[in-house]
Order: structure tokens, then C-alpha cells, then sequence
């Protein structure tokens, strides 16, 4: 009796020890299995190329082998940044066609970053979406405080000597409000998340790098 009960002890134990082998054996599965998920899903979504069909709008040479998409907030200061960079790169890129800048509206800010954008907009219908924008960049008080208020969108227009009763009707009929909105959306689809963003022949920088890294980023395609 006693032998018949140490067997089944014996027996007992070693069942349970093959449970917790197997359990051991599962556990680990799980865990591999979840990290591999979640290496899966924390992978940044690769950031396609923006389309050869957008509403961006080019400086520079169409063939220029280089081209800088931007995405951007008139409000945003480290946009305004972004255009001084462009400004101070155009003599050695756009101006010799080596780049092309395509802009790219991201007016998530606030109400007035989407004024703006339509602003712009109704500039580039006079051919001075780069002045125009420019001169908000340099006008700029603070985020939503009233620098980019309808009122002095219109009075902005004057500063670039744009046709101002034509430009006034192209804003009071919000001709580009749903454009902005387009324009938002597909920045979001592409999974920008902060102006300035851009892409570099392809190449992904979200925020301002300095600029003789963002002009030896460029020089890198010039030469290929």
C-alpha cells in the first residue's frame, strides 16, 4: 500500500513537472508572440511619397532632380524658420535648378492657420503664394492671439500689392476652405504630425534640421 501511494507521488510530481514544462513552453510562446506584435504595430507606418497630383505649390524649376516637399502652419514659429532656411538656400538650389520647394498646407493650429492657408491660396490665384506667404511668415504675433484675423489677411494683401478687390472676393467666399481641409487630411494620412515636416526626394525629416545639415541632405541627391 504504502509503494502503490510513493509510485503515484512519484507519478503526481512528474506530471506536474511536465505541466510546468509545457506551461513554461507556452508562456515563453505567448511573450514572443506579443513581442513580435507590438514590434510589428510600434514600427513607424512607412511614410509614402507625397503624389505626383497635389495642390502644392512649386518654386523652382519643374526638372530640378531635387524635390523639397514642405508641410507647414503659417502660425507655426519654427515654420517661419523653415521659409528663412528656403530663403537662404534659394541663390544655391532653386535659382540654379538643382531643388524645387512644393508647399504643402497643414493648418491644424487653429481657425486662423486656416484663414491663412485660404489666404494664400487666393494669392497663388495672382501668382504670389510665395510672397504672400512669406509676408504672413514675417507678420507673425503668437498662435490664434489675432495676427492672422480676416481683417488683416485683407490688409496683408495690400503689403504685396496684390489686387485687392480681387483677392477680397476670393476670401470672403471661402473658395479654399475645403481645399485646407484636403490638404489636412492627406498630411494626416501620410502620418505628418508637426510643421515643419518634409520630405527629401522621398526621405522623411519631420522638424527643422540646421541648415548646412538640410543643404548636405540635399547636396546628397544633387550628386546621384
Amino acid at each position: 500500500m504504502a509503494k502503490t501511494m510513493a509510485r503515484n507521488s512519484r507519478a503526481q510530481k512528474k506530471n506536474n513537472s511536465s505541466m510546468w514544462i509545457v506551461g513554461g513552453f507556452v508562456a515563453a510562446a505567448v511573450v514572443v508572440l506579443a513581442l513580435v506584435f507590438i514590434n510589428l504595430n510600434s514600427t513607424s507606418t512607412p511614410r509614402a511619397a507625397p503624389s505626383a497630383l497635389n495642390a502644392g505649390r512649386v518654386l523652382g524649376k519643374a526638372d530640378a532632380p531635387v524635390t523639397i516637399d514642405l508641410y507647414s502652419d503659417f502660425q507655426c514659429p519654427v515654420c517661419r524658420r523653415a521659409d528663412m532656411t528656403i530663403r537662404s538656400l534659394a541663390a544655391r538650389y532653386i535659382d540654379t535648378g538643382k531643388a524645387k520647394v512644393v508647399y504643402h498646407n497643414f493648418a491644424f493650429i487653429g481657425q486662423e492657420s486656416e484663414w491663412a492657408a485660404q489666404a494664400a491660396e487666393c494669392a497663388n490665384d495672382q501668382g504670389k503664394f510665395w510672397e504672400y506667404a512669406s509676408y504672413m511668415f514675417d507678420n507673425q504675433t503668437g498662435e490664434n492671439v489675432g495676427a492672422f484675423s480676416q481683417a488683416n489677411l485683407k490688409k496683408f494683401a495690400s503689403g504685396v500689392k496684390l489686387d485687392t478687390t480681387a483677392f477680397n472676393a476670393c476670401f470672403d467666399s471661402g473658395k479654399y476652405a475645403n481645399l485646407i481641409q484636403q490638404e489636412k487630411a492627406e498630411a494626416q494620412a501620410r502620418n505628418i504630425r508637426a510643421t515643419p515636416s518634409f520630405y527629401i526626394n522621398g526621405q522623411f525629416i519631420e522638424g527643422l534640421l540646421p541648415i548646412e545639415t538640410f543643404a548636405a541632405t540635399i547636396d546628397s541627391y544633387v550628386s546621384k
